[in-house]
């Protein structure tokens, strides 16, 4: 059985200790200098079985963070990466929120064919997914202004603004598609390469993902940088008619609660 912290250790120190060996199992010092043995059990088979619900509790946040990438890498293959990124970057923040921070870098850096001159499609899929999925969780929980005013279609132009919210992705793959499929129940297979465009919202803490195509999703670029609706136009006049195509990219996008009114200066 585990000895009371106190017969050998000051609890900080013992909780240092405990600290790191749930981190870094590796470079913990031995369980019996700190720890008894039972009659069953030797120190460091009582100490594991801690390390061993940690990681499961760890390895379990990191299947909710990256759901569809754990279906796309199927279960055995997403728990190699998971508890080698987990062993690599143990966590060390109060919110497991944070815990996939470096997982997309991870797998970019990590991948099976980083010694090969020819790159594996499928590998570039699944970096961009982590990407994405990681993205949604960052955006759901970013602080941000949520008190503002829905722009109507009766509004002006002019005072059209992007709502602080909305963030917009370009990916290799289908990415939303294959995430939006798996998140409906569907089992969707891996998609072949193809450039796709799609844009994030988040309006009273409801995300919502758009697919867009490309020349409005440069036209939203522009606004994402502070531009103004007119200003937008101007600059994007030579690219493309968009005093044609602005009337129904107005109405979808107001519809679609991409706008607020544009706070008044003072």
């Amino acid at each position: 059985m585990m000895v009371e912290a106190s017969d050998f250790l000051p609890l900080p120190a013992f909780q240092q200790w405990m600290q790191q060996a749930l981190l870094d199992p590796q470079q913990a010092t031995a369980a019996e200098a700190v720890l008894n043995h039972s009659a069953r059990l030797s120190a460091q088979e009582h100490l594991a079985i801690y390390q061993r619900s940690y990681m499961a509790r760890l390895r379990g946040c990191m299947a909710q963070q990256f759901s569809a990438l754990e279906y796309a890498l199927g279960e055995e293959l997403f728990r190699v990466f998971a508890d080698d990124y987990l062993t690599a970057y143990p966590s060390r923040h109060y919110n497991l929120a944070e815990l996939g921070r470096l997982f997309p870098a991870y797998l970019q850096s990590n991948r099976p064919d980083a010694l090969s001159e020819d790159k594996e499609d499928w590998i570039d899929f699944i970096v961009e997914l982590a990407g994405f999925e990681y993205a949604l969780n960052v955006l759901f929980d970013q602080q941000a202004e949520e008190n503002y005013h829905l722009a109507g279609l009766e509004d002006d132009e002019s005072e059209l603004a992007l709502v602080p919210t909305c963030t917009l992705f370009r990916f290799q793959f289908p990415i939303n598609t294959f995430y939006t499929q798996f998140k409906k129940g569907e089992c969707p297979p891996l998609p072949f390469a193809g450039t796709s465009q799609c844009v994030v919202l988040r309006h009273e803490y409801q995300l919502t993902v758009y697919d867009i195509q490309p020349v409005p999703y440069e036209f939203l670029t522009l606004l994402a940088t502070g531009m103004s609706v007119p200003a937008a136009q101007a600059a994007f006049s030579q690219r493309a008619p968009v005093t044609q195509l602005w009337p129904v990219w107005k109405k979808n996008w107001v519809e679609a609660n991409l706008f607020r009114v544009r706070p008044k200066a003072g």
